[in-house]
């Protein structure tokens, strides 16, 4: 009899797993590539080579740990050979049958903010929700029966992947680029993750559309083909003004929540004020400094070309920060947008790839290669000292992941503010 599960990597939804099975009496075994065990998971630690195979009834495995493409990790083959299937822990939410009206988002760039936004919008009318899932609360661990209680999933491509259960009242992709190839292996295995939740959507359920994503509504008419059970919610242009995010493409984020938050039964104009006094998110597009003469934004959150570009478009006379880990297509769309770009400064393993894509481009402004992100704030406040004419803006944003130097974007945000805390004074900004 298969009663045993695996649980392959410790981070926050490895341990949301943890908990939730050792509360349901479960057999389950764990291990994690990067870490040692302390005394509370030392009693079921295995190194999964080791575990029995033959009794596996499934793998519960972190979304960061890649199952598909060319790089995916040994336990795929494992498991392909003993027939064990590989999940993630919001399969163990779905599974319990929740009675909660659920809101699935995915897309490559604004999804937290999207999610946090809905959330903000109900919460300011009295709603009671939970964000959960890629950002938020491990969603095994939420209640499924609390009928009263909205549940806002955030779900990233490779999420989608390995939730059979998934069932939504409510699914928004709000874009699709090039992105996570690495982990996809191509475009195509990439777009279909992220098309997968339209067939999670529940019979009579809705389907919210983005207008301005031409790519995205053809690939969406083309899925739905095979789905006449579904209601479409169209995105049309609406002017929605907010007093703190900036970006063209934020609008369309605000459209979303008001049409979501329309079928909640809230009024337009409570919609409308709540989204005029919503925050953005930490490490998006964050202003962390703003004087007469300079502003400092932090847009750590920006892990790919196509989230820089979105910054690179809404701030002008731009002293622009980028690298990290690159990505397939390095710094992608974002070298279409630097008319407003004085000058470049790279950091990170990507510094000399971003340099050669930049070289290739029309950019004629100054160029700087660092070896850390320390050495190039300092150079950069010299700089901007010497210059208090027209408003500057130094904006962070990476157009790569963290991983190479940093835990995660939130890591890297904060030692980015770090470092403009410690040199501000220094340099008396």
């Amino acid at each position: 009899m298969k009663d045993l599960i695996g649980i392959l990597g410790l981070g926050t939804s490895g341990l949301a797993a943890f908990e939730f099975l050792k509360n349901k009496n479960k057999k389950f075994v764990i291990f994690d590539d990067k870490i040692e065990p302390n005394l509370k998971l030392k009693k079921f630690w295995q190194n999964y080579i080791n575990w029995n195979w033959e009794k596996l009834e499934r793998i519960i495995i972190s979304p960061g740990i890649t199952i598909s493409g060319k790089n995916k990790h040994p336990i795929v083959k494992l498991a392909g050979k003993y027939q064990v299937k590989l999940q993630n822990e919001i399969e163990l939410f779905f599974e319990q049958k929740p009675k909660s009206i659920i809101i699935g988002i995915t897309g490559t760039n604004g999804k937290s903010t999207l999610a946090s936004l809905i959330s903000f919008i109900f919460s300011e009318n009295k709603i009671k929700n939970i964000i959960c899932g890629n950002f938020g609360n491990p969603t095994c661990l939420i209640n499924p029966y609390d009928k009263k209680k909205i549940i806002i999933i955030e779900l990233s491509s490779y999420q989608l992947l390995s939730i059979p259960s998934l069932k939504l009242d409510f699914g928004v992709i709000t874009n699709i680029s090039n992105d996570h190839l690495d982990y996809h292996g191509d475009f195509e295995n990439y777009l279909n993750a992220k098309l997968r939740l339209i067939e999670s959507i529940k019979p009579n359920g809705y389907l919210i559309v983005n207008h301005s994503d031409t790519f995205l509504k053809h690939k969406i008419k083309q899925k739905l083909k095979y789905f006449n059970n579904i209601n479409i919610l169209n995105t049309r242009g609406l002017e929605i003004k907010s007093n703190n995010i900036t970006g063209e493409h934020n609008k369309i984020l605000f459209e979303i929540a008001f049409l979501i938050s329309k079928k909640f039964g809230i009024k337009n104009t409570s919609i409308q004020e709540s989204i005029l006094h919503f925050l953005p998110l930490p490490h998006r597009m964050e202003v962390i400094y703003s004087s007469s003469y300079l502003q400092i934004i932090n847009d750590s959150k920006a892990t790919n070309g196509e989230s820089a570009s979105a910054a690179l478009k809404s701030y002008q006379n731009i002293h622009w920060i980028a690298g990290g880990l690159e990505k397939k297509d390095g710094l992608g769309k974002a070298v279409k947008y630097l008319k407003k770009v004085e000058a470049i400064y790279l950091f990170g393993s990507s510094k000399k790839r971003f340099h050669k894509q930049l070289n290739e481009t029309n950019f004629d402004g100054k160029i700087y290669l660092f070896d850390n992100l320390k050495k190039l704030i300092i150079f950069l406040f010299k700089k901007i000292h010497k210059i208090k004419n027209n408003k500057v803006t130094i904006l962070f944003s990476p157009a790569a992941a963290s991983f190479d130097e940093f835990k995660n974007f939130e890591e890297r945000g904060e030692a980015f503010k770090e470092e403009v805390s410690s040199n501000l004074t220094d340099f008396n900004l």
